[in-house]
Order: structure tokens, then C-alpha cells, then sequence
């Protein structure tokens, strides 16, 4: 190999998935130095983003993989050379951010006065982390590259210092490059991240606080934000979901659109698309499919027997309105099947017979995630296949599912300055 020219060593080695390229990077100093150069990583990314297009539907579908970072956190990841991943020797960890993200902490049997570590937030590649629920020590990292970084700590809670926050809390990262549709000319962009905390309030309120983290300062700052119709928090805390460099915020009639890059003192609401929404927050879903915001909401008929569908909504381009893209009813389970003993945190009577849409599929629109008990499936909501893929605990806080719509190449954590 050491007579291969560095373009034939580029030829060959874009095709090969980054996470083996990223560990290969300590054989020599060569390699260290080509997998690092932006030509080479501009021929991987393009290489990759060929692929993917042209890919079909059918390939697409089952294009990821389930990654079980402890009993407590799974990541389903999307990317099509992501089969190395599934290898559980290749499996990703947030064991290198301390002994709090240890696996072994996430004990099935929750134990009192122990607060366990979660994931707050994904955006471009990069997690943003907490050591504990209700704590304020935050770390973004890249789970690919094993790179991190802590952030200062924000400001107390306005309950005081010796108060635990109650709060909802949104991370947005900025891709670190950009692909040209006409050209596929591949750029790299200056990007940089926000962490915005949005304590708790009762009622509707126009006006209220929000805590943001800049990455280009290194520092947090108090906005005081305006909403003109006004916004109601869900008593659910679920974090927001990241798209288009804006947050989207679950609240009990509507979703809140914050923008803390352009307009961090301003903000909006876009209405559910269905009547009586008060219980989304508990049974329905906000992801990102295909490019767009999309709502899915899990409603049951209660005849005999009960007949349980799922209803999956694409936000328009005016962002104000949606449009329905599915109503499929859902396959009859027996709940005894969706059980297993050894996932049990309490009695069996303590688990929550219903079913929660958990995740999209990022590329397949029709694809969707469930969950019923410990029973973790997929749909193709076109098709009507559905397909158990595995077991986790119950629960929506106690199991966090995470979609991880990787990037071609890994996304560098933004320096503080």
C-alpha cells in the first residue's frame, strides 16, 4: 500500500464506511494526514450521498439499525453503509463521556434516589447529554468520534439553587457541510450549535424566559421571548425536536417554533391538525421524515374488539397548515406477547397498555416506529407490514429512542470561544 498514490488510496478508501476510516487514522502518519484532508473527505461524503441516491424505497426500508447504548437509551441509526454498525463489537457508547453514561448505571429496576444520565438532543450528528435528568451539567458529543466537550453550567433554576429544574430543552446543531443539488459540489460550513432551556410554566402565556447556550461565545444568556398566540407547555416534558437550524416545542394545543440563531427573542405556533389534542403529548409523535416536520398520533376506537390506528401528518411548506398522509390501523397484539419478564421495572399490572409511535424513518416515509409494552415494531404504513424488531423497557421517559440520522461524515464538535 505504501506505493498507492493518494488519489488511488482516496479511490478506494471513500467507499469505506467512516467509523472503520475514523479508527484507522492511527496506522501512520499518512493516514492520518489523507483521511483528514478536506479532498479526501469531500470524495467520501459524495460518494456516500450517490449512494444514497440511488437507492430505492425497498432498500431504504431496511436501511438501520437498532442500538441498545444501555437497557435505558436506544439509538436507531440511519445511513446506508450503517452494517458495520450492527456488529455489537461496533455498537455506539457514551461510556467516554464518564462513569454517569456507564451502561451498567442503567439498571432495569429503577432504584431510589438515583438519577440516571439522558440523551437531551440531536442535531447534524452530534448528542447532546446530561449526567442527570434534572441536573445541570451538559456535555455535546459525537458519538462516532468519541469527541466531546462540557459546557459551562447555566444559570440556576429561577426556584433557586437547591431547586430541581422542570423544564423543556432543545439542542440544534448546523451541518458542518453542504451538498449543491445541480452540481453535488460538496462545501463545508462554519457551523455552530445552540442550547436553549425553556423552564416550566402553568397556564398560556405571550411572554416568557428561555436560557440559550451560544457556541461562538461560550456562554449562556437570558432571552426574554414573545409568542403572539401565545403557548401552552405540555405537563409531558419531551425534548424538542431539531430541523432547519429551528427547535420544535410539544405543547398541549400546538407546537412552538423557536428559531435561536436568527430570532432568539421571537417565536411562533403552528396548531395541531386534529381536534382535542390534550393527549398527544402522551400517545403521539413530532419527527423529521423526508425533509419535513411530520406529527403522528395514535388514537383507539373502543368496539369490540378495540381497533387502535395511527394517523401521520407532513407540515407544509407554509408552515402553518399540514397534510394527512396516513391512516392505517394498526395489527391486534396480544399484550402477553409484548411482555418479557426479565424487562419488568415494577409489577406487571404497572405497565401502560398502549401503543406510541417512537420514531421515523428519515428517508422512507411510509416506515414508522412503535411501541407496545416492551414490544419495540415497525410498519410500512403503505404496505401494511409490520415487523417486531425487539424488546425494551416500558415507558416513554424510562426509555429514551433516539433517531440518528447520520451524516456522511462525522460532524466535528464545534470549538468555544
Amino acid at each position: 500500500m505504501d506505493n498507492l498514490s493518494n488519489d488511488l488510496l482516496t479511490e478506494i478508501w471513500c467507499r469505506v464506511p467512516y467509523k472503520i476510516v475514523v479508527s484507522c487514522k492511527s496506522i501512520s502518519k499518512r493516514f492520518l494526514a489523507l483521511f483528514s484532508s478536506p479532498d479526501f473527505i469531500k470524495r467520501s461524503i459524495y460518494h456516500s450521498h450517490t449512494l444514497l441516491q440511488h437507492m430505492n424505497d425497498e432498500e431504504h426500508e431496511k436501511e438501520w439499525c437498532l442500538n441498545f447504548v444501555s437497557k435505558r437509551k436506544l439509538l436507531i441509526s440511519f445511513l446506508p453503509n450503517i452494517h458495520h454498525l450492527s456488529d455489537p463489537q461496533n455498537q455506539l457508547s457514551l461510556s467516554f463521556l464518564g462513569r454517569k453514561f456507564d451502561p451498567k448505571l442503567d439498571d432495569v429496576i429503577r432504584k431510589k434516589g438515583v438519577s440516571y444520565s439522558r440523551i437531551v438532543g440531536y442535531s447534524n450528528g452530534l448528542l447532546l447529554c446530561k449526567k442527570t435528568a434534572r441536573g445541570r451539567v451538559y456535555h455535546v458529543c459525537n458519538p462516532i468520534t468519541k469527541d466531546w466537550v462540557q459546557l459551562p453550567l447555566p444559570p440556576p433554576p429561577l426556584t433557586g439553587h437547591n431547586q430541581r429544574d422542570c423544564l423543556l430543552e432543545g439542542f440544534v446543531c448546523e451541518p458542518y457541510y453542504h451538498i449543491q443539488g445541480n452540481t453535488n459540489r460538496v462545501t463545508f460550513n462554519r457551523h455552530r450549535f445552540r442550547v436553549v432551556r425553556f423552564p416550566y410554566f402553568d397556564g398560556t402565556k405571550s411572554q416568557f424566559v428561555m436560557v440559550v447556550f451560544s457556541s461562538e461565545t461560550g456562554q449562556w444568556s437570558i432571552k426574554i421571548v414573545s409568542c403572539p398566540k401565545g403557548f401552552k407547555q405540555a405537563t409531558f416534558l419531551v425534548p424538542a425536536v431539531a430541523h432547519g437550524g429551528k427547535l420544535y416545542f410539544m405543547g398541549m394545543m400546538g407546537l412552538l417554533v423557536y428559531d435561536p440563531f436568527n430570532n432568539d427573542e421571537e417565536c411562533n405556533t403552528i396548531d395541531y391538525p386534529f381536534p382535542s389534542p390534550r393527549h398527544f403529548p402522551f400517545t403521539g409523535h413530532v419527527g423529521v421524515s423526508c425533509g419535513n416536520i411530520r406529527i403522528a398520533n395514535v388514537s383507539c376506537t373502543f368496539n369490540n374488539p378495540v381497533i387502535v390506528s395511527v394517523s401521520v401528518w407532513e407540515l407544509e411548506q407554509d408552515s402553518t397548515s399540514w397534510s394527512l398522509l396516513h391512516v392505517t390501523s394498526l395489527p391486534r397484539q396480544d399484550l402477553r406477547n409484548c411482555i418479557r419478564a426479565e424487562l419488568q421495572t415494577g409489577r406487571e399490572d404497572e405497565i401502560l397498555d398502549m401503543v406510541t409511535v417512537r420514531a421515523f424513518h428519515p428517508y422512507h416515509g411510509d416506515v414508522v416506529f412503535f411501541q407496545r409494552a416492551h414490544c419495540i415494531f415497525y410498519g410500512n404504513l403503505m404496505t401494511n407490514q409490520f415487523e417486531t424488531l425487539g424488546y425494551g423497557i416500558d415507558g416513554f421517559q424510562t426509555l429514551q429512542i433516539i433517531s440518528l440520522d447520520l451524516p456522511w461524515w462525522p460532524t466535528p464538535v464545534p470549538s468555544m470561544t
